[in-house]
């Protein structure tokens, strides 16, 4: 199947954050004087999300809710150091530069209110994005399908045509919720225990380039 518009994650799908984001995760952490190992952060984040990641540690080490958002603010002062060392991964400029030479459209939805854009803009890509929806909106968060039905609705989109691109579960339900194909990009192969009902299966972002209509 081929599909003529893209709705893409931004976080493990279009940039390798996760090179940062277990880092500044266990630094915070590291702060309070609880240790967490990298793998055990990162596993947190594919499997579930950041969110849950920050209540399983919560439950695990029995803190209040003040010292959590606490070390939830060290993170984002952590990762904000990192921040400008992200990269895209490989193949994004040549697939986003194929999708719109076929007339098809890309757009993004990120929890972030501006580092997404910055990198796009930092590497010359945000002029494939078509239309967006950031942390400056106001939608209920993934799995829940209403920042797609938003930008599906707003573009006119055909349903037929559309491919929601995700790195975890809950980016294919939404897509599913919102009656689009879901694709699972999935490098090192960690959410296979998961079973994830995507309609494509991807280990790489160069293997979307069959998939352009």
């Amino acid at each position: 199947m081929k599909y003529h518009n893209f709705f893409w994650d931004f976080d493990g799908t279009l940039y390798d954050t996760y090179q940062i984001m277990p880092k500044a995760y266990c630094q915070a952490w590291s702060i309070a004087d609880y240790q967490i190992t990298l793998s055990e952060a990162y596993r947190l984040m594919r499997l579930a999300s950041l969110g849950q990641a920050f209540k399983y540690h919560q439950r695990k080490f029995n803190i209040s809710p003040q010292k959590l958002a606490k070390i939830r603010e060290d993170y984002r002062v952590q990762e904000q150091k990192y921040f400008g060392q992200v990269q895209a991964f490989n193949g994004l400029s040549e697939l986003f530069e194929k999708i719109v030479a076929h007339g098809g459209k890309n757009f993004l939805l990120t929890h972030r209110k501006q580092g997404a854009l910055e990198l796009l803009q930092r590497d010359g890509l945000d002029k494939f994005i078509a239309g967006k929806v950031t942390g400056k909106d106001t939608f209920a968060r993934k799995p829940a399908p209403d920042s797609l039905n938003y930008l599906i609705e707003k573009n006119s989109v055909l349903h037929s045509s559309a491919l929601m691109v995700g790195d975890r579960s809950l980016d294919v339900e939404a897509a599913h919720n919102a009656g689009i194909a879901g694709a699972l990009l999935d490098p090192d192969d960690l959410m296979a225990e998961q079973h994830i009902e995507a309609e494509i299966q991807l280990s790489s972002l160069a293997e979307l380039l069959d998939h352009v209509k």
